[in-house]
């Protein structure tokens, strides 16, 4: 996708382009978060920050399911 600019208005504002929005999903009401990193202005979505967070966890556990790690805990727990 190329790059598309905006224009800050009075008050920080700025419209997001809707081909953006729409590819991101991005309605109108919704928040999106917004970070700074090394001079960049970065925007994405709850569901896409969740996703992060999600694939983070995944990387870190393998193919192990959580919940069921802590199920067979308790199990053996149970069990002496």
């Amino acid at each position: 996708m190329p790059s598309l600019t905006a224009q800050v208005s009075a008050g920080g504002r700025i419209v997001i382009p809707a081909e953006i929005r729409r590819k991101m999903g991005i309605h109108s009401g919704d928040q999106v978060i917004l970070s700074y990193h090394d001079g960049e202005l970065h925007i994405s979505t709850r569901k896409q920050r969740l996703k992060q967070a999600k694939d983070i966890v995944k990387a870190c556990a393998g193919n192990i399911s959580l919940a069921e790690q802590l199920i067979e805990e308790r199990r053996a727990e149970d069990d002496d």
